[in-house]
């Protein structure tokens, strides 16, 4: 798989692997970090986070991203999961280590993977779900056009309690700024994706 950007964006996405799995420790496990993940609620070790890196690396229905700075430092994970491929639709997941918030990294990487599910997948709708308490997610689905779909009571338990999940979704032809996504080849070289590209 090859590395995606959009022009003038903070951040590329490269294919996750996982010679990464020391890089996703500073933050599988920062209580600050992954408080709103309810897959997270225990102490992940180095081997259940190759295990992970593994599975995701080998999956048909999941396209994971490392996100990297313009230096290709590593700065979290995104990527589309659980995608169903006869109905052509998937879930978003983010997660940025603590030093990287605050920096419009994770509004960059939502646009970019969305871009990505939508011209290089060729997805027809992409959705996500978060905590309905999670106020800075549900900020940035709304900046980037998602619409509230409903809220799931209950749907997790997480830490002893129930709590319930807001569910947005987009639309292939509701993302503005798709064009443009470029692929950045390792040497440098770029081309851009077309209409019709797969992986």
């Amino acid at each position: 798989m090859p590395t995606y950007r959009l022009p003038g964006s903070p951040v590329a996405l490269r294919p996750i692997c996982v010679d990464d799995v020391d890089a996703v420790l500073e933050w599988v496990n920062d209580p600050d970090v992954v408080r709103n993940f309810a897959g997270m609620a225990e102490t992940i070790t180095r081997e259940q986070e190759l295990a992970y890196l593994q599975r995701m690396v080998a999956s048909e229905v999941d396209r994971l991203y490392a996100v990297v700075d313009p230096d290709g430092r590593y700065l979290g994970n995104v990527g589309v999961h659980q995608i169903y491929w006869p109905a052509r639709n998937g879930r978003l997941g983010l997660v940025l280590a603590r030093h990287a918030h605050g920096r419009g990294y994770g509004t960059a990487a939502l646009r970019t993977i969305c871009a990505v599910g939508f011209r290089v997948l060729q997805l027809h709708k992409l959705w996500l779900v978060h905590y309905a308490d999670n106020a800075r997610m549900a900020h940035l689905a709304g900046k980037l056009g998602f619409v509230r779909e409903g809220v799931l009571r209950d749907e997790y338990h997480h830490r002893g309690t129930f709590h319930d999940m807001v569910r947005h979704s987009l639309l292939e032809g509701e993302l503005a700024e798709v064009d443009g996504l470029v692929e950045v080849e390792p040497e440098g070289g770029r081309e851009e994706v077309g209409e019709h590209d797969r992986p």
